[in-house]
């Protein structure tokens, strides 16, 4: 089993984690310190799916441009 590949995926599921729960932990912190309901933290969860799919596209045209170099550079053996 070729466990090369599976820091790629673990780094790719702790970006999306991290990418979505820091704005709505922020929003909810600020909620509870100001008192304003959920109205923060519904907006940091607004913020965690903009930056969620801001990540998942951006990793995924890293991950093209590098198939791109692969194919492009690849050798016939």
């Amino acid at each position: 089993m070729d466990v090369r590949g599976f820091g790629q995926y673990i780094q790719f599921g702790l970006q999306i984690g991290i990418t979505m729960s820091i704005p709505v932990l922020i929003g909810v912190w600020l909620d509870n310190r100001y008192q304003t309901g959920p109205w923060l933290m519904l907006a940091g969860i607004f913020l965690g799916f903009i930056s969620m799919f801001w990540t998942i596209y951006k990793t995924a045209m890293e991950l093209n441009e590098k198939d791109r170099y692969k194919q492009k550079h690849k050798r016939d053996v």
